[in-house]
């Protein structure tokens, strides 16, 4: 926020500049000669200058945007996580009213084999 506030300043201050120097050259039209600190060649030197900090201005601005981005997605899975432990710490800390009409199931049913008299039978049970 402080280089977006010192941005806003310099361009303030640039802009400023500019119309006095402007000013001075639309009311000075006589025979007073232009300075070399605030003429044509301070404005020459503003243009040229204009586009490398429009570039950089450019490229922090893609930086924070992908930065962002990054944070965003680093915050939705923060959230997920978040509310599968809640929901987990929910569902063991309040009682469950359905599972009491799923009872007991019955026990399994015996199946008797038996391959001859002579031996006990053998039982096997089923599991459902």
């Amino acid at each position: 926020m402080a280089a977006a506030q010192k941005f806003a300043i310099t361009l303030l201050g640039l802009c400023l500049l500019c119309d006095l120097v402007l000013c001075q050259q639309a009311s000075n039209d006589s025979d007073v000669t232009e300075s070399r600190t605030f003429g044509h060649h301070f404005l020459r030197r503003i243009s040229f200058a204009l586009v490398p900090g429009a570039f950089v201005v450019g490229v922090i601005t893609t930086l924070l945007a992908a930065l962002t981005v990054v944070s965003i997605k680093g915050l939705g899975v923060g959230v997920i996580l978040l509310v599968l432990a809640i929901g987990q710490m929910l569902s063991r800390a309040l009682p469950v009213q359905a599972a009491a009409a799923y009872a007991a199931a019955p026990a399994p049913v015996p199946v008797v084999y038996s391959h001859s008299h002579t031996q006990q039978p053998v039982w096997l049970e089923k599991e459902w």
